[in-house]
């Protein structure tokens, strides 16, 4: 296994993506990147952790940045063949993919209302509130709206949103996942007007502000919905749990709320698109 490395994808258009779906029969505008962060997170999420296909590919895809870390792994296409005498007659045929192996994507404010203490959550949508959900809607019709506070997020502050995170199996002890972390919060970082909508493309009253100054600006604070199993591991990268998101479940798996603050300096207002 050589040296691993690491992709970004900014956000794209996905149009046409199906799970499930192979590659070539795919439209080929879609971004090879996500195709291999899908790859990894069919792997992990639908085949290994039982989660619906249907319910993997989100609305939050196409806006979203996704990582996606890769090793060189060697395949034998031709194997070997020796003779009696023990002479080889046909050599091994080899060849070296670049494959993925772990991915996570970065969510970009405005958000879906925190989800209730004790909800079960089947792709996106809290289970016995099917009629009035509005949950997991597009992107585009989500607004700039106060939330519930909790212990980490007073209900106000635009956050940004990890997740997504996975390695596939024969993959981990590696600290690939650390990798995919580190290097996401070192970008944002770098990067931290990235996701700050635009005044003149949104205007001030889709935003819910009356002033410029009002205008919704990341400030550094970075929320996940962890599995409750991989808390720990989130523990170690700097986030804390939320004691007053509660504990939830999505697709039957139990979560719970992290935050994380980044020190970022002064910013300047998103104006123009």
């Amino acid at each position: 296994m050589g040296t691993p490395f690491i992709s970004l994808l900014e956000p794209s258009k996905l149009e046409g993506f199906q799970l499930g779906v192979p590659r070539e029969s795919l439209p080929s505008t879609i971004p090879k990147t996500f195709l291999d962060a899908m790859e990894v997170r069919e792997e992990v999420f639908v085949k290994e952790q039982n989660v619906p296909g249907e319910n993997e590919f989100d609305a939050d895809d196409p806006r979203s940045c996704h990582w996606v870390i890769y090793v060189s792994v060697n395949k034998t296409e031709v194997p070997e063949v020796r003779n009696e005498e023990g002479d080889i007659v046909r050599p091994r045929k080899s060849s070296t993919r670049s494959t993925p192996v772990g991915t996570i994507r970065m969510v970009p404010f405005p958000h879906e209302p925190h989800p209730k203490p004790g909800g079960d959550y089947w792709n996106g949508v809290l289970k016995g509130d099917e009629g009035n959900a509005t949950n997991n809607s597009a992107p585009s019709a989500r607004q700039f709206v106060h939330d519930r506070p909790t212990t980490f997020h007073d209900g106000k502050e635009p956050y940004i949103k990890l997740g997504r995170l996975a390695v596939i199996k024969d993959y981990r002890g590696y600290r690939f996942a650390g990798q995919l972390v580190r290097n996401a919060l070192e970008w944002i970082k770098k990067n931290p007007s990235f996701f700050d909508p635009s005044i003149r493309e949104l205007g001030l009253e889709q935003m819910g502000a009356s002033t410029e100054t009002e205008a919704p600006q990341w400030r550094g604070l970075l929320c996940v919905h962890a599995q409750e199993q991989v808390a720990s591991a989130w523990a170690k990268w700097g986030f804390e749990i939320d004691e007053g998101m509660g504990k939830w479940w999505e697709e039957g798996i139990p979560h719970v709320g992290m935050f994380l603050r980044l020190e970022i300096g002064p910013k300047d207002i998103q104006i123009s698109a």
